[in-house]
């Protein structure tokens, strides 16, 4: 592409990026940190907020900026020349902008997974000193980036809304949960009940219209049919997997909904629908323990964003409690928490390690309702068992909106078990 072409492309990008309008705040990670000098990865699904996380980064910048967006179907075909052409123009850019020579330039490209040959690029203009920022919307690109820019590069991943971004979009403060008035909670309740039911995508919650999560659907599902998929066939997998999100799933069910008799091709829309952020698998952590082998393994399937249940399937019977917990997984892992569950004779529904280490740390049960005799002996013993597998002696119990501290005895000696409302946990 000849700087004629490609001049008038970027400019526009540059435009739309100087002037990225209802910036909606995002807590910002360590890794994004301007002092740095690695590149950084930010990661996550298609609507999610990363181009205004990018636009959030750079207003707090000194120095030459310039975007491309390399998901712009204008840019396809684009080769080593203009990748030449693309630095000219940042030197130029930097020139104007920079009239003392301080500062440096910064690069802000996102969907880079577009480009082909890209890792060189960026090595490029990274050895010259350059500030790199990159999004992607592929999951397999983060093993890509670590593997090459290892000690070099950070990742962020970057979710639908959280509780409290949401909270901050809707002009609500974020109170101290353990300074609220009744009537504050009744507040801070119905909001997350509204929040719960539309789900994180920004755009659904500026404009309250759900049916943006469907449109969200589509596209990931029309990006599987270019890519030689059977549109059909992968619509109705993920269409089951949602509505029956926070459930095991089987590969001979799977057969059934999907008309796929394969094994190895459902495990490829699997792989497909995980790798664009649209679901996640949660092995079971004990069956990881006994066998070693992940592929072979149970595991769990949750959705990208809770609000995808009822966008997807509106006739589908609701089910409150799985979509409870999706909600608990999907803000687990904003805290970057490694996610599993467990189950020996009783099932605890998350069993956490931290970031980058292999002990288990905390035992987490999630119940809606937590009143009845029948529902406290089933999540207390499961969440027990958890804690005595584990030698934790603290767990936590997720609620609607109950709250008490009970005791029990374990095998190890006596537990304490904190049962909290969901809302108030997501403030913290």
């Amino acid at each position: 592409m000849q700087k004629l072409e490609l001049l008038p492309l970027i400019l526009s990008h540059q435009t739309f990026f100087q002037n990225f309008s209802d910036l909606i705040p995002r807590s910002i990670s360590p890794c994004c940190s301007v002092e740095s000098s690695e590149i950084k990865l930010i990661s996550g699904p298609h609507h999610a907020g990363k181009t205004s996380l990018l636009s959030q980064i750079a207003s707090s910048l000194n120095g030459a900026k310039l975007y491309i967006d390399f998901g712009d179907s204008r840019m396809q075909g684009i080769g080593p020349g203009s990748l030449q052409t693309i630095e000219e123009i940042a030197a130029e850019i930097y020139k104007k902008e920079t009239e003392d020579g301080a500062g440096r330039i910064f690069y802000f490209l996102d969907e880079i997974h577009n480009l082909p040959e890209w890792k060189d690029w960026v090595d490029r203009l990274h050895s010259q000193g350059a500030g790199i920022f990159l999004t992607s919307s592929k999951a397999k690109l983060i093993n890509e980036f670590s593997s090459r820019f290892a000690g070099r590069g950070k990742t962020l991943k970057l979710f639908p809304l959280s509780f409290k971004e949401y909270l901050l979009i809707k002009g609500t403060g974020i109170p101290e949960p353990s300074f609220l008035t009744p009537s504050r909670s009744d507040e801070l309740l119905c909001k997350f009940l509204q929040y719960f039911e539309s789900g994180g995508f920004p755009d659904v919650i500026k404009n309250g219209d759900t049916r943006l999560s469907r449109k969200y659907f589509e596209e990931g599902l029309q990006k599987g049919a270019a890519a030689g998929y059977d549109i059909q066939k992968l619509k109705e997998l993920a269409i089951f997997l949602i509505s029956n999100m926070a459930s095991e799933y089987s590969v001979d069910t799977l057969k059934k909904v999907s008309g796929i008799e394969s094994e190895d091709v459902i495990n490829s829309y699997l792989d497909y629908l995980e790798d664009i952020f649209l679901l996640y698998r949660v092995p079971e952590l004990n069956s990881i323990q006994e066998n070693g082998r992940v592929k072979d393994i149970p595991c769990k399937i949750y959705a990208g964003d809770t609000g995808l249940f009822k966008a997807v399937y509106p006739g589908y019977p609701d089910s409150l409690g799985l979509r409870f917990e999706n909600l608990v997984f999907l803000e687990l892992l904003r805290r970057e928490k490694q996610v599993f569950y467990f189950r020996n004779k009783r099932e605890c529904d998350f069993v956490i390690k931290e970031k980058d280490s292999p002990k288990i740390s905390a035992a987490i049960q999630i119940s809606v309702c937590f009143g009845s005799p029948a529902v406290r002996e089933r999540e207390i013993l499961g969440l027990t068992e958890a804690l005595d597998e584990y030698g934790l002696e603290e767990g936590l119990i997720l609620t609607m909106d109950d709250e008490e501290t009970v005791r029990v005895e374990g095998k190890n000696g006596k537990k304490i078990i904190t049962v909290k409302s969901v809302w108030k946990w997501m403030m913290e």
